[in-house]
């Protein structure tokens, strides 16, 4: 009896160690099971995709991937079925997929990733190191583009005051000048003669500029026996507004003087135009309270007591003062403006201007640009932007040449892989088309532009390289004597002004500009027919004459850009600047572009069900399953834990990725 009892309790022990032992082992199946059906409903990744692309991922449509993984389960514990003994028998009771991983997801992360696992098995750090490396002189035009905008910047400020001088001008001496002409308004400040009619008694001391001037005096206040009292009350009125408007105008300027500080370089004669201000205040206002007294009396009986009195009131009307310098008007010959001649080349673009055949240019076109983006709220606000630039620096002359290219020392080498991948996978302009049918051609260039057709993203990244290319070239072009001298020159002759310095200055500095954009033309022609254009120039380098500046046609530029030399392997040319544009992109907007150009193509080319949106990265998938007990099943073993174990539940969550 004693050794019964004692038997019955080892078997007991040894049959609850064993089916502790086998659930274990169980557990570890339901586990193992479940991570083989997800890994093997992951083999079932979009093979076109693959080939194509590179990458792996799996649409989620047709069959339920619950199916699909419990098929596969049901497949492994099946092998067990008919053997009663086989510890690893078992039943799935239920699968469920917790989480799905997209493509999109997470600003797109998923695609990096693959992006990254494909392009590392290619790159290093040393090819990181090499492109920063030769990016970094690249990068620092943009501290010369800065530079360029500052100084206009401040010449600006002084030439918009001395512009409100030629104001003056116009209002006081009645005097405008244009394109080397000189005219005289019918009406002026300074239009009544009340002394001898000379020259001197006017403040002129340009023949040019009396010779015009003195054709539209009024001699009434000379002699007011014979005066045309109508006429002369309506010039009086009339010339009453203008001295008025003229005085406001001298104190707001003497004010805007004021507000300049001492250390400021450029405003080296403010003082002398703050006292000159002041003197003109005066004389205005003298002749302002002389008009209304006469307007007053003009509107009475003109007796010959009132005739009397203005001709005694005009003995103080003061016409030497103000006086204004015009030295040299009329002594230069017109000029042509450079930058008249830019804007009217400017019309269609920059395309027509460095492509020899435009008609040659790549055609495509979609229906809805960052649809991708738009999907996940995450558009581009500084989407495109150089064109708008391009042409604000060509029709409206603001100098905008910074922001084009920045430092790219911190491109990380996730970053490098998403841009040597944009760039190996994916066409762009002057690469071989596979037999693949591309949506657009110039597929780097939508990454960078993300506009709908091929023209208008080319464009877009060639706008980008002519400010770059402008600033270096006002770099070189600005150490050179003898170019700033030609366009000094043209500046003098143009404004008219050689006493309005900031004016000529700007208008200098503006022409210089129109050269420098110019021989960027000719910089990005070169680079579109794979020449060698230097990175940084000197002044020797530049290749467009002055006389060359007004030459703004296609055959014109592509023909002085054929004279670089051809590209070599050390060459900064078309596909470099692409790939520091790409550095300087944000990563979100060229996945979601990536995943635009996939979209279109797989659809183009055949594959008309395909949704990049739908496929895959990862899952998250929930099983659980029962196995039947063994050893619990003996009485021995029921009596001695007080309850029947008929089944053993186990539950599992595993995530699968690729990648």
């Amino acid at each position: 009896m004693f050794l019964s009892l004692t038997g019955i309790l080892i078997v007991a022990l040894l049959g609850t160690l064993l089916e502790t032992a086998r659930f274990t082992a169980c557990a570890d199946h339901a586990a193992r099971t479940t991570r083989m059906a997800a890994d093997t409903l992951m083999t079932e990744y979009h093979r076109p995709l693959y080939d194509n692309y590179g990458l792996f991922f799996i649409e989620s449509k047709g069959i339920p991937f619950e199916t699909v993984i419990a098929k596969y389960s049901g497949d492994t514990l099946e092998a067990a079925s008919g053997r009663s003994m086989d510890f690893f028998q078992g039943e799935l009771r239920g699968v469920e997929i917790k989480d799905k991983v997209f493509v999109g997801d997470h600003k797109a992360e998923p695609l990096q990733k693959e992006i990254e696992s494909f392009m590392l098995r290619r790159l290093t750090q040393k090819q990181l190191k090499k492109f920063t490396d030769q990016s970094e002189e690249a990068v620092s035009t943009n501290t010369t583009a800065e530079q360029i905008e500052a100084s206009v910047e401040e010449q600006r400020k002084e030439a918009k005051l001395d512009s409100r001088w030629v104001e003056l001008i116009g209002l006081i001496d009645g005097i405008h000048i244009s394109g080397g002409k000189i005219t005289c308004a019918n009406e002026f400040v300074k239009m009544f003669v009340t002394g001898e009619k000379k020259s001197q008694n006017f403040g002129i001391t340009n023949a040019n500029v009396w010779k015009k001037m003195k054709k539209k005096l009024d001699d009434t206040p000379r002699e007011f026996k014979h005066i045309n009292k109508n006429t002369f009350k309506k010039r009086i009125q009339n010339v009453l507004k203008l001295t008025e408007t003229a005085i406001k105008k001298v104190d707001q300027l003497r004010s805007d003087y004021q507000k300049i500080g001492y250390d400021e370089a450029e405003f080296s004669n403010r003082s002398s135009k703050i006292t000159s201000l002041e003197n003109m205040s005066s004389a205005l206002k003298t002749n302002e309270r002389i008009l209304k007294k006469t307007a007053e009396i003009l509107g009475q009986k003109l007796t010959k007591e009132k005739k009397e009195t203005l001709s005694g009131l005009w003995k103080d009307y003061t016409t030497s003062q103000p006086v204004f310098d015009y030295t040299g008007v009329g002594e230069q010959e017109s000029a042509q403006d450079p930058q008249e001649s830019l804007k009217a080349s400017w019309k269609d673009g920059i395309l027509n201007l460095v492509c020899e055949d435009v008609s040659k240019l790549a055609k495509g076109e979609v229906k809805n640009e960052d649809s991708f983006a738009q999907q996940n709220n995450a558009q581009d606000q500084e989407k495109g932007g150089y064109t708008e630039k391009s042409k604000s620096l060509v029709k409206e002359e603001t100098v905008e040449l910074s922001g084009a290219i920045k430092d790219v020392s911190g491109c990380a080498m996730g970053d490098f892989c998403l841009n040597s991948y944009i760039m190996d996978q994916l066409p762009g302009y002057g690469e071989v088309i596979r037999e693949w049918k591309p949506s657009l051609t110039y597929q780097w260039e939508y990454v960078l532009a993300g506009k709908k057709t091929d023209r208008e993203n080319l464009e877009a990244v060639l706008n980008r390289i002519l400010l770059i290319r402008s600033a270096v070239n006002f770099a070189a072009i600005y150490q050179d004597e003898a170019k700033k001298t030609e366009a000094y020159m043209t500046a003098a002759a143009l404004v008219g002004f050689t006493g309005m310095d900031a004016l000529i200055r700007l208008t200098q500095t503006m022409i210089l500009i129109t050269w420098s954009v110019v021989e960027g033309l000719v910089d990005v022609a070169g680079l579109l027919n794979h020449r060698h254009v230097p990175l940084t120039k000197k002044p020797g380098e530049i290749l467009t004459k002055y006389t060359e500046i007004f030459q703004i046609t296609s055959a014109a530029i592509t023909k002085r850009a054929g004279r670089y030399p051809k590209e070599t392997k050390t060459s900064f040319g078309y596909r470099e600047y692409v790939m520091v544009f790409l550095a300087l992109t944000k990563k979100e907007t060229k996945r979601y572009r990536i995943m635009d150009l996939i979209q279109w193509d797989m659809k183009k080319n055949g594959y008309e069900s395909f949704d990049l949106g739908m496929c895959v990265y990862s899952i998250c998938v929930s099983a659980d399953y029962v196995f039947p007990s063994k050893f619990f099943h003996f009485p021995s073993i029921q009596q001695m834990l007080q309850r029947k174990i008929r089944e053993y539940p186990y539950h599992t969550e595993i995530l699968r990725h690729y990648a």
